[in-house]
């Protein structure tokens, strides 16, 4: 594995928070997914670039303006900014402006009427003051989190919700790691507030596998503020709902989940990656009596990475599946569903669904050239928590998984990225779809991502 620290280096950045949109990300993904530097896979993300600690103690800054564009009439003017002040102090801010929020991911600004240069809407997607050392992380700000095992099959949040502010705690003593957070979602027109707090802890051996346990809450009420019983990291949600320890009282204020995590290599070429996750418990006979079942989640994922991969061509196949029930994720308060601005905070497909997925990720380091390629099937039920996004669960009753009307789709999904310099990005997208075996949707797009880097050291 020697080889692969080369392209290692080429990763490094000052930052700590890096946007999904840049090369840096990709990259990282994919050295986890080869098993390069285990050490440094974690259940808690997202991916955290590297921190050079040889950094001097002078004031480092790293900015860049950019622009991107594609043929699907997207357009977006972009700034990131970093700097890094005395080796462990960092700050950092990534901030979009688009010309239609609908044609962005992970994009939850409102447009507004009027258009400035055809842009009409603007969010700051990552923001923060942060201090890291080697053991200690501390930081607060805008951005997101991702708990799993894996690449592309969290559950309960992701990388691809909408953004939210939030503050964290990350100790890390070598093979044993915990993280907590406590964050801010979002106030409707009825001064209902919503809030989202995590804790987690994982042990990693440094050599093949990691194991983790994490529970996150939301919850919410009206006029309703950060609740202190909350922000004591070593707490838990059932302790403090059952004895009325919250600023809400009763068993509907809030809304936990609990996962378990296992990600494995073997053989130094076959990546296991698992996630189970709990959301309600149907535990005693009376329930059981009324046909009532419990509600989870879970995903698994098998990477293979063949000899071909080197320095040159980094490529792994994979296959995968995710099963979400159809009440994961709801609540009997619609307010405390895992939902953010109207999207889901973890996987894509919402609640109600399953998915099965075959792939490929190639990375081609000397032509600076990412390829990838996935085929798959998913099946979404009615009652998926991406419709009526704020509606309370009904039942818990057993029934037909996928429930009522089933979409069922079959998909090819491409992506090609050429980095033809550090600061220039072809791009192509390709996306087809066969809904209900009668319709089919398939798009092709060509995008160019192109910024000016500003680099300076004070």
């Amino acid at each position: 594995m020697n080889q692969y620290k080369i392209l290692l280096l080429f990763s490094l950045l000052f930052g700590q928070e890096i946007p999904n949109d840049f090369s840096e990300f990709h990259e990282r993904k994919i050295l986890m997914d080869l098993g390069m530097d285990w050490s440094q896979n974690s259940i808690f993300g997202p991916i955290r670039l590297i921190h050079n600690e040889r950094d001097s103690d002078s004031l480092l800054i790293r900015n860049r303006f950019g622009f991107e564009a594609s043929t699907d009439n997207s357009r977006a003017m972009y700034g990131y900014g970093h700097f890094t002040y005395n080796k462990f102090f960092h700050g950092y801010l990534y901030s979009r402006i688009v010309n239609d929020p609908n044609l962005f991911q992970r994009y939850s600004g409102v447009s507004r009427d009027i258009a400035r240069s055809g842009f009409t809407s603007g969010e700051t997607d990552l923001s923060g003051i942060c201090y890291e050392n080697n053991w200690l992380i501390l930081q607060f700000g805008r951005g997101r989190q991702s708990w799993g095992a894996g690449n592309d099959i969290q559950l309960g949040i992701s990388e691809n919700s909408n953004p939210y502010d939030y503050g964290m705690i990350d100790l890390d003593f070598g093979k044993l790691k915990v993280r907590y957070f406590n964050g801010y979602l979002e106030t409707d027109s009825l001064s209902i507030s919503r809030f989202i707090t995590g804790r987690g802890i994982e042990w990693n051996n440094q050599k093949n596998s990691v194991l983790g346990l994490s529970e996150v809450v939301v919850y919410s009420g009206k006029n309703r503020t950060i609740d202190f019983a909350y922000l004591n990291p070593i707490s838990t949600h059932l302790e403090i709902e059952l004895n009325d320890k919250q600023n809400n009282l009763g068993t509907d204020s809030g809304n936990a989940i609990w996962q378990f995590s296992l990600d494995y290599l073997l053989l130094k070429n076959i990546r296991i990656s698992f996630n189970y996750l709990f959301d309600e418990f149907v535990l005693d006979k009376v329930q059981k009596d009324k046909n009532k079942i419990s509600s989870g989640a879970y995903s698994l994922k098998f990477v293979y990475i063949p000899k071909v991969s080197n320095i040159f061509r980094l490529t792994t196949f994979y296959t995968s599946i995710i099963k979400v029930g159809t009440n994961t994720f709801r609540h009997e308060d619609g307010n405390n569903n895992f939902v953010n601005r109207e999207s889901p905070l973890g996987w894509i497909g919402g609640s109600d669904s399953r998915e099965y997925k075959l792939g490929i990720n190639s990375f081609m380091n000397k032509k600076r050239i990412m390829m990838k390629l996935g085929i798959g099937k998913r099946e979404i039920g009615e009652n998926t928590i991406n419709k009526n996004t704020y509606y309370k669960y009904t039942n818990f009753v057993k029934d037909e998984f996928p429930s009522g009307k089933i979409q069922t789709k079959v998909f090819i999904n491409g992506e090609f990225h050429w980095w033809v310099k550090h600061y220039l990005t072809f791009i192509i997208d390709y996306d087809y779809n066969l809904i209900d075996k009668n319709n089919k949707l398939s798009e092709l797009n060509f995008g160019i991502n192109i910024f000016y880097p500003i680099n300076a050291k004070i």
